[in-house]
């Protein structure tokens, strides 16, 4: 028989819910994020990254304002779940940008429910996390469209759900991405001040 200590460590690693979460990361300076009940503190953003959110930032505020809809930037954050787990709720994200339509979900410290839009901007060390693990959760709570930026490739991964479809494009600096649920807006990545 031979020991596999990778299996036998994640059969016994302690999963967290969202109130033993936010009584953990209450009174720290640090950020944090909760996946599938396992807590993953956040480094601080790279300078790419940092201009990155801001120029989208600026676009899509300047376009949003005045419409029934709100984008917020990091650190807000974001619990998920359906609620038949609202008792257990195992994911809160901070994702670096996101807009929500459904103004129930805007409470006082946080989204409840999925935004209709996210950008996770890529940083040394999340690169799984952002592709593999809260694209997967992203898409089953319902977040209606989910972007990867990607400062080092200089791409733009496009995660998009309609009903029960999900469409999946890539992209590169030099294209225009436009947001599937605002029909006349696209953000043109060449001419963004990076």
């Amino acid at each position: 028989m031979t020991w596999d200590a990778g299996r036998v460590n994640k059969r016994f690693v302690r999963k967290y819910n969202a109130k033993e979460f936010f009584g953990f990361t209450k009174d720290k300076e640090a950020q944090y994020e909760l996946i599938d009940g396992r807590i993953y503190m956040m480094a601080a953003p790279s300078v790419s990254h940092q201009r990155i959110s801001r120029e989208i930032s600026l676009l899509l505020g300047g376009y949003l304002r005045g419409k029934a809809c709100e984008m917020l930037v990091a650190p807000t954050d974001v619990v998920l779940f359906k609620k038949e787990e609202k008792s257990n709720v195992r994911n809160v994200f901070q994702p670096d940008i996101l807009v929500v339509r459904d103004p129930k979900k805007i409470g006082a410290n946080r989204i409840n429910g999925a935004p209709d839009f996210i950008i996770e901007i890529i940083s040394p060390g999340t690169a799984e996390r952002d592709y593999i693990d809260k694209a997967r959760v992203y898409i089953k709570y319902g977040v209606r469209e989910y972007w990867i930026v990607d400062p080092v490739k200089r791409t733009v991964l496009v995660h998009r759900r309609e009903g029960k479809e999900l469409d999946t494009a890539n992209y590169t600096f030099a294209d225009r991405v436009g947001i599937s649920i605002f029909e006349d807006f696209g953000i043109d990545f060449k001419d963004l001040d990076l």
